[in-house]
């Protein structure tokens, strides 16, 4: 950890304002939209609490059964789609709990505690991680486009849970969206101090605190459309709810016995989109044209390695056949062109030899071939540029000798890279 810090002072100069600020920035969370903080206020035994959440990710650790991961993970949702109802929020889908609970305590419970009055917010602020494209939502992505880029940096959802243990309604709830890039607990509060005592603001104050910085939702169903517009870009809210059901099934700590193989089929039957049977139908003729072009370019490979390997056979007996006839001139066209390392060095040690009484013209763009002959022309262009022996054309540092310099070295590179 200390390894980051080091490493982003050494790139910004400075210190970040917080451990989870130089975390964001750091490679590997994911992009889009990614949870920043969860924001408590008088929810359960929490007075004020922030939880950072660096790359989008939160580690919990106390005492086992203290109820942190109980709480959060029925805090989580609440704050994503404003549902307070039971089985909503026992991670088993119990119905014993209610929201009350959370807000106004119980002295029955395993950490009894009760307010008969008290204000709760819960509140999920999201980062935009991604600098090559805009949010989600049109009305934010205007801003990123037009330069306003830190007015789009931050989005904050949740909601209030005004409790009242006098009343019949005991729990009233107040939905909200900060949409304007400002943060709870830097420009907007949860808290106001009166008498040196701090307590939530009450919904008419928080309101009045909000305007011109987001969106007050009057009912569940506004806030639900407008999380999954914001949040998610979904066009309709019933896919935002599917996903809900979703992560809800896979926050339940007896997942193996939710998850049976029907429905995971089930799920995925639901969520996926339906493929029109010409769309299918295309697939399927692409994958068999795919396979028959595959086994197409097999049979060509193993014909060219064939052909090949006969052709370097035939180049072997041409040269066999010319050393052995008893002529006065031997012509040879790149003659090892075709030839493996070894049968090339053989006819290069033996070329004086095999030539010796004949007039032999070789004819090469290899320089270490050429260069064993009594007499080099170098053509351009079908016209005699230089004409020597190789030491002659060497120490006259022409065109040809800078040719060999450059194949020379070209083998001499290919030679180190393989040790």
């Amino acid at each position: 950890m200390q390894g980051l810090f080091d490493e982003y002072i050494a790139m910004n100069g400075a210190k970040p304002t917080h451990p989870a600020d130089m975390l964001q920035t750091y490679p590997g969370g994911p992009y889009g939209y990614r949870l920043r903080r969860i924001i408590l206020t008088n929810f359960w035994l929490y007075g004020q609490q922030e939880f950072e959440i660096p790359h989008g990710r939160l580690f919990l650790a106390g005492e086992n059964a203290s109820g942190k991961s109980t709480v959060l993970t029925a805090a989580l949702p609440l704050a994503i789609d404003g549902d307070t109802r039971p089985h909503r929020l026992d991670t088993f889908g119990g119905r014993e709990r209610h929201v009350d609970y959370y807000v106004l305590g119980s002295e029955e419970s395993a950490t009894p505690f009760s307010f008969e009055k008290r204000t709760s917010y819960i509140a999920l602020e999201f980062e935009w991680c991604d600098p090559e494209r805009p949010p989600i939502a049109q009305e934010l992505r205007w801003y990123w486009e037009n330069g306003e880029r830190e007015r789009t940096r931050f989005l904050t959802i949740g909601l209030s849970l005004a409790g009242n243990a006098n009343n019949s309604n005991r729990i009233r709830r107040l939905f909200f969206l900060i949409t304007d890039g400002s943060r709870l607990g830097y420009d907007l509060h949860t808290v106001e101090t009166h008498d040196k005592q701090k307590r939530a603001y009450d919904h008419a104050k928080f309101k009045q605190q909000l305007e011109g910085h987001g969106i007050v939702c009057d009912t569940q169903d506004e806030y639900e459309r407008l999380v999954s517009h914001y949040l998610f870009g979904f066009p309709e809210v019933k896919d935002f709810r599917s996903l809900m059901n979703f992560l809800l099934l896979l926050r339940r700590p007896n997942l193996n016995t939710e998850l049976r193989f029907s429905q995971v089929h089930e799920n995925l039957k639901q969520s996926l989109r339906k493929i029109s049977s010409q769309t299918t139908g295309q697939a399927i003729d692409i994958i068999d044209q795919i396979d028959t072009i595959e086994d197409e370019i097999k049979r060509l490979q193993e014909e060219y390695q064939v052909a090949q390997q006969l052709h370097d056979e035939q180049q072997k007996l041409a040269l066999a056949r010319a050393y052995l006839r008893d002529s006065q001139i031997l012509v040879l066209d790149e003659p090892t062109a075709a030839l493996d390392v070894q049968s090339e060095y053989r006819i290069y040690t033996r070329f004086h030899e095999l030539t010796r009484g004949r007039m032999t013209l070789l004819i090469s763009h290899r320089f270490s071939t050429v260069r064993m002959a009594d007499r080099i022309l170098y053509l351009v262009d079908g016209c005699i540029q230089e004409q020597g022996s190789h030491d002659e054309l060497m120490n006259r540092d022409g065109e040809y000798a800078r040719l060999y310099r450059l194949q020379a070295a070209h083998y001499l590179d290919a030679e180190q890279e393989t040790d």
